[in-house]
Formats: structure tokens, sequence, C-alpha cells
């Protein structure tokens, strides 16, 4: 008799097919981390900052979006709209996470976060 084995990270098929979307648009950023979660293990995630002049940190734990830059800083460093020296958005990061995290750098910022996500758990 087979048995029904769930979806989980390891099963290649989630992420073969296409993915279901998620969205959030001009989430307002502070000095204070904010998690983002997703409904299910995500396929990939796309994190834009959306603001005209303040920087935005994103990365996968709150301490990683909080080091000191000084510091081996874990997270991500993303220009402001109209500075135009650098990424104002990430590619398509192909990432299995189940949240991410995001902050300003300084201020009040703003962010839009677009995910494709698996039917994992």
């Amino acid at each position: 008799m087979a048995q029904w084995s769930s979806s989980n990270h390891n099963n290649a098929d989630e992420y073969v097919g296409s993915s279901l979307p998620f969205v959030t648009g001009s989430l307002v950023l502070t000095t204070d981390p904010q998690k983002i979660s997703f409904p299910y293990v995500t396929r990939w995630i796309v994190v834009s900052n959306t603001h005209a002049t303040i920087e935005m940190r994103f990365g996968f734990t709150e301490n990683g979006v909080n080091a000191n830059p000084a510091a081996n800083s874990n997270y991500f460093l993303l220009n402001a709209q109209d500075t135009g020296d650098g990424m104002q958005a990430t590619p398509m990061l192909e990432v299995k996470c189940t949240s991410i995290w995001v902050r300003s750098e300084s201020g009040t910022g703003a962010c839009s976060i677009i995910a494709g996500y698996t039917n994992i758990p």
C-alpha cells in the first residue's frame, strides 16, 4: 500500500511549477524591524525601496537587520529611489523562506514586497 507524502522543502515539484502570488505595497518602515511572514515557503522574493530619500535594510533575522554597519552586518541595503546610484529593488531572489525582516536605515521609509510561494507549509 502506497503512502501519501506531504509537501516539504525537499519536494522539487513545488519549485518547478508557477508559484502563488504574495504582494504588499507601500509598507511603512521605521527604524524598528518589522517581520513580514509569508503564508507558505517562498520560491522567490523581490524587495523594492519605494521611498524617495530613505535607505532601507532587509534580511532574514531581526538581529541581522539591527546589526551595526561597522560589525559583520547580516542585511542587504537598498538605496532610496532618487539616489540613482544603486539598487532600489532586488533581482528575483530564489530563496526558500517563510519570512523576512525589514526596517528603514533612518527615519520613516517605505517599501513593497512581491513573492511567489509554494504549497509547502
